[in-house]
C-alpha cells in the first residue's frame, strides 16, 4: 500500500498535493467560522491527508482508465465530496455547546453550493428561488447524512442541479 501511495505522490506531485491539502483546510476552516462550529469541531490533518490521497487515488486511475489528461471538474468535485463524506475529517473537540452531529455532511453541502452551484450565478434569484434551493439543499443534506454514498450519485447531483437552471419548472 505504502508503495502505491509513493507512486501516486510521484504522479500528482509534492506541489499539486500540499497545495490542494492547504486550500482544502482553509476552506475548511472558513466553513467552521461561517457555520459557528469553532470550538466544537477542527480539522483533523491526518484524515484529511487521506481524503486526498484516496480522492487523487481515484482520480488518477480514471484518467488512466479513459486515457485522458483532465477530469471535469464535477467530477473532481464528486470524489472530493465522496471522500470527505467517506472518511469525515472534521471531528469533534469537546465541548458543552453541540450544534448537531452533521459536519462534514454539512461541508460537503457547503462544497457543493461554493465550488459547483454558485459558479454561473448571476445574482438574479427571487424569495422562489432561495425556498427551491434551500429545499434542494435540505434534499441533498438528507442523502448526505442517511443514504449510500458514491461518486457518480455525487455527480449526477452536480449535473442534474446545473440542468434546472437551464430548464426552470414553474409548476402551476
Amino acid at each position: 500500500m505504502d508503495k502505491d501511495y509513493k507512486e501516486l505522490m510521484t504522479q500528482v506531485g509534492d506541489e499539486r498535493f500540499s497545495s490542494r491539502f492547504a486550500e482544502l483546510e482553509k476552506t475548511i476552516y472558513e466553513f467552521i467560522k461561517e457555520a459557528g462550529y469553532v470550538g466544537q469541531v477542527e480539522c483533523n490533518e491526518r484524515i484529511l491527508y487521506h481524503v486526498l490521497l484516496d480522492y487523487y487515488s481515484d482520480i488518477e486511475r480514471l484518467k488512466v482508465f479513459h486515457d485522458i489528461e483532465h477530469t471535469k471538474t464535477d467530477k473532481v468535485i464528486a470524489y472530493l465530496i465522496y471522500w470527505i463524506l467517506r472518511r469525515k475529517p472534521i471531528q469533534f473537540t469537546y465541548s458543552e455547546e453541540e450544534k448537531d452531529i452533521f459536519p462534514n455532511e454539512r461541508f460537503a453541502c457547503y462544497l457543493l453550493v461554493n465550488e459547483c452551484l454558485w459558479k454561473d450565478y448571476d445574482g438574479n434569484l427571487d424569495e422562489k428561488g432561495y425556498k427551491q434551493l434551500d429545499n434542494y439543499m435540505d434534499l441533498v443534506l438528507y442523502y448526505f447524512k442517511y443514504r449510500q454514498l458514491n461518486p457518480q450519485v455525487i455527480e449526477l447531483m452536480i449535473e442534474s442541479f446545473k440542468m434546472g437552471r437551464w430548464f426552470p419548472i414553474n409548476p402551476t
